[in-house]
């Protein structure tokens, strides 16, 4: 019976050759990733000096649509929020806009390295309020990591 020994240093001198497979995959994972990605939604006060000091404060505010944004001492989905606070809500004249791309187009795969006998790549987004879009409300939107979820099933 034949016996194969492998070099001890065969996870070490292998890891290079994984290098492009693991750029490629952390590729796939960001283009998955930004097709899942929410839209941002951006408070509008009205600047006419009629707005309410918290509406003002909040006006260019830009958070990933599933989340409230920040107004005074509460949170609002939105302009008129039927369940937020009369003082916050009542004739207000505020507006929103969605940006279907802005969270999308903040996410990126870094580079592959070689990290021992490992390979490695990274991919982030880099949009205010991200991970709690992800994980924090509800079900979460799970962009990031239902998009690794997806690359990983197809490469099962």
């Amino acid at each position: 019976m034949a016996r194969l020994e492998l070099p001890s240093d065969i996870a070490r001198r292998l890891a290079p050759l994984m290098l492009r497979h693991t750029q490629r995959l952390a590729g796939e994972v960001e283009e998955e990733a930004r097709r899942r990605a929410p839209a941002a939604k951006t408070w509008h006060a009205q600047e006419d000096g009629r707005a309410r000091p918290s509406h003002q404060a909040a006006d260019g505010q830009t958070v990933p649509a599933p989340l409230p944004f920040s107004v005074g001492d509460t949170t609002l989905s939105g302009p008129r929020d039927p369940d937020g606070p009369v003082e916050e809500t009542a004739g207000c004249r505020c507006s929103v806009t969605e940006d279907p791309e802005a969270v999308a187009v903040t996410i990126s795969a870094g580079k592959a390295a070689i990290d021992g006998t490992r390979t490695r790549a990274e991919v982030v987004c880099d949009f205010p309020r991200a991970a709690e879009a992800e994980f924090a409300h509800g079900d979460g939107t799970h962009f990031m990591s239902g998009a690794a979820s997806q690359v990983a099933a197809r490469h099962r």
